[in-house]
């Protein structure tokens, strides 16, 4: 079975949304990092898949979804916009998978609605030092201006590959490279590709997360949390998570195949 594609209408418009496997009572409910879609996680969802039956929406204003009816908001407002979605697919109780900005997005959806969630688990979620949150704050997720010459392009095509090459992607300088060199040609066409559909309101939930206080927030969560190993230091009950996938649309294969098999241990 291949992951499928649908839309769901919610108030401020359509909701795209990958799945596959057969229907269940628990679904698992998949929350995909920024500034791209669920295309991100395609990978993990087709291995998820064949044996649990898995949802994933593209967040507002990402993807192939409407925009998010503000241009300046909170993650509460997407929590609250994902449990519509899954209300409008008649989806009741779940296990919740989050990633970057899609495991802000969990977090208060499990603070909103905890009796639906039956587990959350995060994928991965950094805890910055102040300077780093304030540079990210300030120039991580610009809007973009589109204009008659394409620079938006340009630009668009450096955020895609930039984040691979430095961290944060806009600080470009030896102090601040990475060393896991570039994918394809092909996954950064693909991934620009994303950004470009939705660069008029990709910074809109990113720029959310951003602000999102997910330490202090998680400590609040009263479902069960398995996530890294930081999240004990404010829910020491936590259970700390094994292998994991930063970006499954471009990691290996064996290591998609490593964090499927760690999700599935604990949500199996």
């Amino acid at each position: 079975m291949t992951v499928k594609r649908g839309f769901v209408d919610i108030d401020e418009g359509q909701v795209h949304y990958r799945y596959k496997g057969a229907p269940e009572d628990v679904p698992l409910v998949m929350l995909h990092p920024g500034p791209t879609s669920a295309h991100s996680i395609v990978p993990l969802i087709d291995r998820l898949g064949a044996a649990r039956q898995i949802i994933a929406p593209d967040l507002l204003g990402m993807g192939d979804s409407a925009a998010p009816a503000h241009d300046e908001t909170d993650m509460t407002y997407f929590a609250d916009a994902a449990l519509r979605t899954l209300d409008a697919l008649n989806v009741d109780t779940f296990d919740l998978w989050g990633s970057m900005t899609g495991a802000h997005t969990a977090i208060e959806v499990a603070i909103l609605q905890p009796k639906r969630v039956r587990r959350l688990y995060i994928e991965m979620l950094l805890e910055y030092d102040e300077a780093t949150e304030k540079a990210l704050q300030e120039n991580h997720a610009p809007k973009i201006v589109v204009d008659q010459i394409g620079s938006q392009l340009n630009l668009l095509w450096h955020l895609a590959r930039d984040q691979h090459l430095f961290f944060p992607w806009f600080t470009r300088d030896a102090a601040h490279a990475r060393t896991n060199g570039l994918p394809t040609a092909a996954q950064l066409h693909e991934k620009t590709v994303e950004l470009l559909k939705a660069c008029g309101t990709y910074h809109v939930a990113l720029n959310a997360a951003l602000r999102h206080n997910s330490g202090e927030r998680l400590a609040t969560v009263t479902v069960p949390v398995i996530g890294p190993e930081w999240f004990q230091k404010y829910l020491p009950s936590a259970v700390v998570r094994g292998d994991f996938c930063v970006g499954p649309a471009t990691a290996p294969s064996g290591q998609v195949d490593k964090a499927a098999a760690e999700i599935l241990c604990h949500l199996g």
